[in-house]
């Protein structure tokens, strides 16, 4: 007989989720026990079980989980209107968004992923091409002339990537700088380059009240 589902089983899955991401992400999945998660959820170890029969399952959802996330809701902001120099605006505010709201999922995907078996670590990877080929096509709209030339097209779209997602093993949102500004600063670093970068506050503007009473 098959054994019915609580009415809040996607709540306490969602908890298990979230507190063996921090866990991983602070203490490292390789000498993180099963119990440890458990005592973390306040659970029985066969309570964890009964949702997760193994660790690498555990390990999985979460950065499956993740990059799901990640690729519909990036897939969103590329369908938006507007020309492409804003969508990429866009496309980094979202990233950063989620990386912040979702450090330690971000963290594990970052420092775990080789913990997966063959065949689960392929899904993931794929997932994680498909939001290259996104951010490439995005880039070749903005600069096709840069992006022409095949053997750069990964390149770029990674150099922003593995800007972002390194940002993240020091950056927590409750810092001075909030993930709205950095976004806005990684965009203008990437696309503008740090000696044409000016001074830009989060509503999108280049200069301060001061500044623009002193222009006048």
């Amino acid at each position: 007989m098959t054994r019915d589902r609580a009415d809040d089983y996607d709540e306490k899955k969602q908890l298990i989720l979230q507190r063996a991401a921090a866990l991983f992400a602070r203490k490292g999945y390789e000498i993180t026990t099963m119990l440890e998660v458990a005592k973390a959820c306040n659970a029985s170890k066969s309570h964890l079980y009964h949702y997760f029969p193994a660790k690498e399952d555990l390990l999985f959802a979460i950065v499956s989980n993740h990059t799901g996330m990640l690729s519909a809701e990036l897939s969103d902001v590329l369908a938006q209107a507007g020309p492409a120099s804003r969508r990429f605006e866009r496309f980094v505010d979202k990233f950063v968004t989620i990386a912040a709201d979702y450090r330690y999922e971000q963290l594990v995907l970052l420092n775990d992923l080789t913990f997966l078996p063959p065949a689960k670590l392929k899904t993931i990877r794929k997932t994680e091409s498909d939001l290259v080929t996104m951010l490439s096509n995005l880039l070749t709209e903005i600069n096709p002339e840069v992006m022409s030339a095949t053997e750069v097209q990964a390149p770029y779209s990674l150099l922003l990537f593995g800007m972002i997602i390194w940002t993240f093993t020091w950056y927590k949102k409750a810092g001075a700088l909030a993930p709205g500004e950095l976004a806005i600063r990684i965009s203008d670093l990437f696309l503008n380059g740090f000696r044409a970068g000016k001074k830009r506050t989060a509503a999108g503007s280049t200069a301060g009240p001061a500044a623009k009473a002193k222009a006048s």
